[in-house]
């Protein structure tokens, strides 16, 4: 490839940038547009019922008599509107008056279940949304007709069915909202699927009744359990393989399956996600599928669209009535009905009248990643994928092009099947990396994760998606005929095409650069040292340490329940790609529970923890030890001596205390009486600028007397609601705000990160706004005191 060519196809790119600018004026898509400035603006300034459809009425009025500006006005309006109304629920609003956040209070509910309950991990769990017919708490009813609200069941393998009237006691919970940066945000969940609250009721005894079935829609119930029947078939004679049967439900139907982390990260970190679970592609490779068996019959094409659409519709109810499989559905339905009405299939008026119907049913929708993602991919395959397929002709190289000279009829099978493969590679190239590269931003934006392995691993797990689909059908066809032998025989296909899959997935996920976590604010940051210290219930711990140089090192880890919700989505959002080192302090398990799965994903170069801690092969940390964690950032082991015995893990917990541009940061743990008098009685130098603490679970801790020898400014300290030993008493509290000392209750303000650059040593919290900052100083009082300097470790 010469300059002339490069030229060439950069001609090529603008050229067909500006005729899609020309057809994005396309009035379906403008409307959309439209439309979601209205629903922008009533997100953050909600119209009033009176005046609001006051003012719709008068933008209608406006728009019928003079034309398209107002008549995008009154769009904006309307939607603007619909989304209000959305945002009035009686029940979320009284929710929010009566219970404080993470709060809740005793209620009694009636309603009807409205989707099939889906199991939770723990195995006898299980959460389905409820339509309430009524709802009492504190001892009066509340106006709650017609909310939805979000059920967590517990203790039974028997949960209700889709459609049964049910009345459950139990308890009305307010989430609570994020308190660690990067964690995942429930409460805004709930607002955006549409739920007015959390409720969580026992399964066991009399806690809940079941009325009487059938209260759901008909057509809803024939079709979940058309879906039953089409799991058990496409999976019999699977039971032995349970991962694969998951992952062929969930390729296949999209159901909400309890499959492995190992086999999500994989499709995840290769860029395939959208192959492992039921979205456009599938309803797109669904609809293709159709239109080529119905094209081999002598139907009319108007007999072969009508039946396409009703099948691939049918095949979006089943699958549980996705957003993602509505949109492509209505995407496909109408380019495939625009011949019909003799007019050509136009994606940007396909996109505007998809995007005006999704979000007419439900505004909610445009603050869901999958609905920016699924536009924006589209709108990047429209611009960039002819371009991108010339180029990936042009690498292919022209000396094995087609001779444009030589006639179809005179070429050979081999060279005809050669340029027919050659044709479907570059186009299947184009649109590869064309959705790549299109969604990238907001794969950043959304994910802080952009997998450039994904150009080609799309290539692969597209086609076995498709193959798996194939055979899955002629596995319902054969079920429905009643050829059990045949079921079985494309059952065990579908098991090799699954395991293909995930083996590819994992291949790709494993090469070099094939993901990357990346966070664009991180080029003008500067560089700092940033401390995170994360809020962990039940008395976890977990810290991580940010180097001006970018370098990642952890401070324990948190425990399983600290995984999927806190910890692994922090670290992702930092972002890391991998840490360079962690240090396990004790082996609470909930301060080292979760290094298993971290070390998996993270894959940490070096790890340290005392004496008894979890870790598997790790070095042994013990008072005297130094280690450079960057030219600016050193850690000092203060605790426990190598001769140290205690019976508590707690009383056996390392006290560490990093040092960084002559700021002093002391790690406690879970440290308390014992610990705190051995410092004391060892003659240490224990002063720092900032103290973190958390609670010893069966002993006092934080001795006035060893806060005054460490003199902090700031104290961060863990204060959990459950179990009682791990509050942290007021009259404590008191008498540490006496001393004039800055208090950080990160029952009140979170996730705490410490932030030390050349203007100093700055707290602020996650949750609140309390802040804490102090100035740099030429020569800290301790900086005189000589040191031993630790290896830097690499």
């Amino acid at each position: 490839m010469d300059m002339t060519f490069w030229k060439r196809w950069t001609t090529a790119l603008a050229e067909a940038m500006r005729g899609w600018m020309r057809q994005m004026h396309e009035p379906l898509f403008l409307l959309a547009w439209a439309a979601i400035a209205g629903i922008l603006l009533a997100d953050r300034w909600p119209i009033a019922g009176g005046w609001g459809a006051a003012l719709v009425v008068a933008a209608l009025a406006a728009g019928w008599r003079r034309g398209w500006g107002w008549i995008h006005l009154a769009a904006l309006c309307c939607f603007g509107l619909m989304h209000s109304l959305h945002l009035d629920d009686p029940l979320r609003t009284e929710t929010e008056r009566v219970i404080a956040p993470g709060g809740s209070l005793q209620a009694l509910t009636t309603g009807v279940v409205t989707d099939a309950p889906a199991a939770g991990y723990s195995g006898n769990s299980w959460q389905f949304p409820l339509r309430v017919e009524s709802l009492e708490a504190h001892g009066r009813p509340w106006s709650a007709a017609g909310s939805l609200i979000y059920v967590r069941m517990y203790g039974t393998l028997t949960p209700p069915a889709y459609g049964d009237r049910v009345v459950l006691a139990g308890l009305l919970r307010r989430p609570e909202p994020m308190r660690n940066p990067g964690e995942f945000d429930f409460a805004g969940f709930l607002k955006r699927q549409g739920f007015a609250a959390e409720f969580s009721a026992d399964g066991n005894g009399d806690r809940w009744q079941r009325l009487e079935g059938g209260a759901g829609h008909p057509v809803m119930a024939a079709a979940l359990h058309a879906r039953d029947w089409i799991a058990r078939t496409v999976t019999r004679d699977l039971e032995d393989s349970p991962d694969i049967a998951a992952t062929v439900r969930t390729m296949v139907l999209g159901t909400r399956e309890k499959t492995p982390d190992e086999i999500t990260d994989a499709f995840r970190a290769s860029g395939t996600m959208h192959v492992f679970s039921v979205s456009g592609l599938h309803v797109a490779l669904f609809a293709a599928m159709l239109w080529f068996v119905l094209s081999l019959t002598r139907l009319p094409r108007g007999w072969i669209i009508g039946l396409s659409l009703a099948v691939m519709f049918f095949y979006v109810f089943i699958t549980g009535l996705r957003p993602s499989a509505w949109r492509a559905a209505l995407m496909v339905a109408m380019l495939m009905l625009a011949p019909l009405w003799n007019r050509e299939g136009n994606l940007f008026n396909s996109l505007g009248a998809a995007a005006l119907l999704l979000l007419g049913w439900d505004t909610q929708q445009l603050y869901q990643a999958g609905f920016t993602l699924s536009f924006g991919v589209l709108l990047a395959i429209a611009l960039f994928q002819a371009p991108f397929q010339k180029l990936a002709s042009a690498c292919l190289g022209r000396w094995n092009a087609p001779d444009p000279f030589l006639p179809e009829e005179l070429r050979s099978p081999g060279q005809s099947g050669w340029y027919w493969l050659r044709e479907k590679l570059c186009l299947s190239l184009g649109v590869s990396t064309a959705s790549t590269l299109g969604s990238m931003p907001l794969m950043i934006g959304y994910f802080n994760l952009i997998t450039p392995v994904g150009i080609l691993a799309n290539l692969v797990l597209i086609t076995l998606s498709l193959w798996i689909l194939v055979v899955a059908s002629l596995s319902l066809v054969s079920g429905a005929l009643g050829l059990s032998p045949l079921v079985l025989l494309w059952n065990n296909a579908n098991w090799a095409l699954a395991w293909a899959s995930i083996s590819t997935a994992k291949f790709f996920a494993a090469l070099p650069l094939g993901h990357v976590r990346v966070d664009p604010a991180r080029l003008w940051r500067g560089d700092p040292c940033e401390i995170t210290v994360l809020a962990l219930d039940h008395g976890g711990g977990s810290a991580r340490i940010d180097t001006p140089s970018g370098r990642h090192w952890m401070i324990d880890c948190g425990g399983l329940r600290h995984w999927n919700r806190t910890v692994r989505p922090h670290l992702e959002r930092a972002p890391v790609n991998r840490l360079d080192g962690i240090f396990l302090t004790h082996s609470d398990s909930y301060h080292t529970g979760a290094a298993t799965p971290l070390t998996a994903l993270f894959h940490p170069e070096k790890a340290w923890k005392s004496a008894g801690a979890n870790g598997g092969d790790t070095s042994v940390l013990e008072a005297g030890q130094h280690f450079t964690l960057d030219e600016t950032v050193k850690l000092e082991v203060l605790f426990p001596p190598k001769t140290w015995q205690a019976g508590v893990a707690d009383d056996r917990a390392a006290v560490l205390r990093l040092e960084c541009r002559g700021f002093r940061l002391l790690f406690m743990g879970d440290a308390g009486f014992l610990t705190e008098k051995a410092l004391l009685a060892s003659g240490q130098d224990l002063r720092a600028d900032v103290l973190v603490m958390g609670r010893h679970g069966s002993d006092f801790c934080g001795l006035p007397e060893f806060i005054r020898a460490a003199n902090p400014g700031a104290v961060v300290f863990s204060n959990n609601r459950f179990p009682e030993t791990e509050r942290a008493p007021g009259s404590w509290q008191e008498r540490i705000a006496g001393m004039g000392i800055t208090l950080f209750d990160q029952a009140l303000t979170g996730g705490v990160t410490l932030r030390i650059d050349k203007t100093g040593l700055k707290l602020g919290a996650f949750a609140n706004d309390a802040t804490w900052q102090r100035n740099p100083r030429p020569a800290p009082p301790w900086a005189t005191q000589p040191e031993q300097p630790g290896p830097l470790i690499r």
